[in-house]
């Protein structure tokens, strides 16, 4: 090999390990995002969880403690005391808030009353 032929190889080979080195940080930063992009996930998906028990208890205590015409509002604040971190890390608005108590009370007026077992005689 002449000198030229050295001179290309080490550029050439130095050119190619830089591209290299490039694509393992893309490929890295890649990896990191979506690992991060699932921890998220998992993370909302447990606040999710821990708002709708939430919500089931804030109805529950709306329609055992509250007169009929304050239920919305009743469960609402219960939420907004209880679960302010949850309600934040999910950006719910007071307006979602209140159309997701709303939609809570009337699946519950929906449902059916259980029906009590009759004695057979």
């Amino acid at each position: 090999m002449t000198g030229i032929d050295d001179i290309l190889i080490d550029r050439l080979g130095g050119a190619v390990a830089e591209l290299a080195g490039a694509g393992l940080m893309i490929a890295g930063a890649w990896a990191l995002g979506r690992i991060a992009g699932w921890a998220g996930v998992a993370r909302d998906d447990r606040v999710r969880a821990y708002l709708e028990a939430a919500l089931d208890r804030a109805v529950d205590r709306a329609l055992g403690h509250a007169p009929a015409g304050e239920l919305v509002p009743a469960a609402t604040a219960y939420l907004r005391e209880t679960v302010p971190q949850a309600l934040k890390t999910l950006s719910i608005a007071p307006e979602t808030l209140d159309r997701m108590v709303e939609a809570r009370l009337a699946a519950r007026n929906a449902a059916p009353e259980p029906q009590k077992p009759v004695a057979q005689p």
